[in-house]
């Protein structure tokens, strides 16, 4: 085992932790996995030539234990697998409630119990700290008459005599405890709680069928744990410039950068002004939107506008060889003017790339 955690999933998280898998997802299973922190654990096999997944899919949901001839059938492990041990069904309503009042009642009768436990403990405890009490008095007494004896003190001794050890005790020994304890800890049930459909099936455990629903499980339950074997892809983009052609070029230009579509990070059709491009109006996507829009203006005025990656040459060589009208001078000033036409959420709505979909 390497990883062990309780995690409270909310619904996203255990939508993606099941995804690709087998498990039995309805709403009772559901409001089940969520009404408390579940369990998961990480499990990690030494052997790499073994398929880990089949494997504990095979333990957990296929072996029945075998039976033990020199036990008597009492001692015999049940003969079911472990997935048909743990499952259940959800219960009615009424079962709910019923199972929700025994609870309560063992409860408050352990609360009893333990304040009968406690009141007769308190009262020992004042016994005892009365006696300890009258038992220092008489100790002191005797002490003090000792010294009168010593004194030869007659009269004294006399008067110390006709006086009584003080057994007057200001410790009250209790008789019963407050009700407050018991009262506070009453539960009602709320009439509007939700209650799932009886009879459905509620796995006790969940193991992932798969490779996919493995690593789905893995990224979300323990992230920490993936990290240290993937190297994740970086988050910031490649070195880029901004290309843009004219217009009657544009089916010429699609054809060379459907050959090169992973260094294309942005593609779109603009009508532009000279650089700094602050004032850029949108126009399509990609060509076969603005085909379909089925425009007349003056193509003069629109440029075919690419934000793209120069850590291969090929693609942009390509597009060089249709003397684009304008190339940024290098990928420090590329990425100042793709951010100014291409806003972070730019392609979100619309597959910019569809002029590169194959027929």
């Amino acid at each position: 085992m390497v990883g062990r955690e309780e995690i409270q999933l909310t619904k996203e998280m255990a939508e993606d932790v099941l995804y690709a898998g087998d498990a039995p997802v309805n709403e009772a299973s559901m409001y089940e996995l969520l009404s408390a922190p579940a369990l998961a654990i990480c499990f990690r096999i030494l052997d790499t030539e073994r398929n880990f997944v089949e494997l504990v899919r095979k333990i957990l949901y296929e072996e029945i234990p075998p039976i033990d001839e020199s036990k008597p059938i009492s001692d015999q492990p049940p003969q079911k697998t472990a997935f048909d041990l743990y499952k259940s069904y959800s219960l009615t309503k009424e079962e709910i409630l019923e199972t929700r009042r025994e609870e309560r009642d063992r409860r408050k009768a352990q609360a009893r119990e333990s304040r009968a436990r406690r009141l007769s403990e308190m009262q020992r405890m004042a016994r005892q700290a009365m006696e300890d009490t009258i038992e220092a008095r008489r100790i002191e007494r005797e002490a003090k008459k000792i010294e009168i004896l010593k004194a030869g003190n007659l009269k004294a001794l006399e008067e110390f005599e006709r006086s009584s050890l003080d057994i007057e005790v200001d410790i009250v020994i209790p008789e019963a405890l407050s009700d407050e304890e018991l009262e506070a800890s009453s539960e009602e049930d709320d009439e509007d709680e939700y209650f799932p459909t009886a009879g459905l099936l509620i796995p006790g455990f969940y193991a992932p069928p798969n490779e996919i629903a493995k690593v789905n499980g893995l990224a979300v339950l323990f992230p920490k744990i993936v990290l240290e074997s993937v190297t994740p892809q970086p988050e910031f983009l490649p070195p880029h410039v901004l290309v843009l052609l004219d217009m009657t070029k544009r089916y010429n230009a699609v054809e060379i950068l459907s050959k090169h579509t992973s260094a294309v990070i942005h593609i779109g059709i603009f009508q532009l002004t000279d650089p700094p491009f602050s004032n850029s109006l949108h126009v399509a996507y990609s060509v076969k939107q603005f085909e379909s829009l089925q425009l007349t203006p003056n193509l003069d005025n629109l440029k075919l506008a690419v934000m793209l990656s120069v850590q291969i040459d090929l693609p942009l060589l390509g597009l060089m060889d249709l003397s684009p009208c304008h190339v940024s001078r290098d990928a420090a000033a590329g990425e100042a003017e793709c951010a100014a036409i291409f806003p972070v959420d730019y392609g979100d709505d619309y597959p910019e790339f569809e002029d590169f979909d194959l027929p």
